[in-house]
């Protein structure tokens, strides 16, 4: 089965600082991938680089026939297909919901205005927050806008969907309203790649589990076998500690 998502021997560096090494993965289409392990490990820059918000020092990022390490002149077109969603919100406050959705649908892809109004009201009916088309996100709570900047994401009809650490900003009330859209996304067989502290979300969504640690994938696999019977000694060490801090 050929991937979607194939990463061939990237290594990333920031001046001596190597952040990523020899990462080699496979994201299958229609598939959760949950990228785990502790701050500061590549996850983000994992994320960063496929969305290509930074640039590889070697290897390979291929969507389907596509090498994203050496399509920088064609990165807005790539974003489109590469949707990806921050910590942060980064809904722009002086444009309301619709508005915010509508934005790179009509000036990226060159939508007309109706045909993305109509998209973004689909989804936000879809997702519970058709009442909020109109408000401005300063009116809305943090998990709500979290969902809109998700929403915002999946109105460029990407073929894969990166969410770099989503929940992590939230209050903990508000955690499981975005849990409950990305599950969503997962029954819509949405391909995904998360970076996650969850690791209770991570065992109930992926179909593959990845650990990171500094910058190298040590381990990895489905979270049945993954978090019950971990392979490597780092691997059973970062649960071990996750699970005390809980």
């Amino acid at each position: 089965m050929i991937a979607l998502l194939r990463y061939e021997s990237v290594y990333k560096a920031y001046g001596q600082n190597l952040v990523l090494r020899n990462i080699n993965l496979d994201v299958q289409e229609h598939s959760v991938t949950c990228l785990i392990g502790a701050s500061g490990c590549g996850k983000s820059t994992l994320l960063r680089c496929t969305n290509l918000l930074e640039e590889i020092q070697h290897g390979a990022i291929w969507l389907r026939d596509i090498d994203l390490a050496n399509s920088q002149k064609q990165a807005d077109d790539l974003r489109a297909r590469v949707g990806m969603v921050f910590q942060s919100y980064n809904l722009f406050p002086h444009m309301n919901v619709l508005k915010n959705i509508t934005l790179a649908p009509v000036k990226v892809k060159g939508e007309r205005r109706s045909e993305a109004e109509d998209r973004a009201r689909d989804l936000l009916q879809r997702f519970g927050l058709l009442d909020k088309a109109l408000e401005y996100p300063d009116r809305l709570s943090g998990g709500q806008q979290q969902r809109i900047a998700i929403i915002r994401a999946l109105a460029m009809q990407p073929e894969v969907l990166l969410l770099d650490e989503v929940t992590s900003a939230l209050d903990p009330e508000m955690v499981g309203e975005v849990m409950d859209i990305i599950i969503e996304l997962k029954n819509l067989n949405i391909t995904m790649m998360l970076a996650t502290h969850q690791m209770g979300f991570a065992s109930q969504i992926a179909d593959n589990v990845v650990f990171l640690d500094s910058g190298s994938i040590v381990e990895q696999g489905h979270p049945s076998q993954f978090f019950s019977n971990p392979q490597h000694e780092r691997t059973r060490q970062f649960l071990e500690r996750v699970t005390m801090a809980i």
